[in-house]
């Protein structure tokens, strides 16, 4: 599912391009910050963290909620 950054909760799992061209990594949801003109989510990834900015307007893929 195909869902605005604004949107995202803590659970949620996403896929985005990371780091390399076509290399896709999925994140899940840790924390949400709202900064200045962005929204700043923390993720985990395995058992690392990384803070990923995104617009309010821009789309994100959703693959799963660990909250369902």
């Amino acid at each position: 599912m195909i869902m605005r950054a604004s949107e995202l909760k803590p659970g949620h799992v996403i896929r985005v391009e990371f780091g390399d061209y076509d290399n896709w990594q999925s994140f899940v949801v840790d924390g949400i910050r709202q900064a200045k003109d962005s929204i700043v989510h923390y993720r985990k990834y395995d058992t690392a963290k990384t803070d990923i900015s995104f617009r309010s307007d821009e789309t994100v893929e959703v693959i799963a909620d660990e909250t369902a």
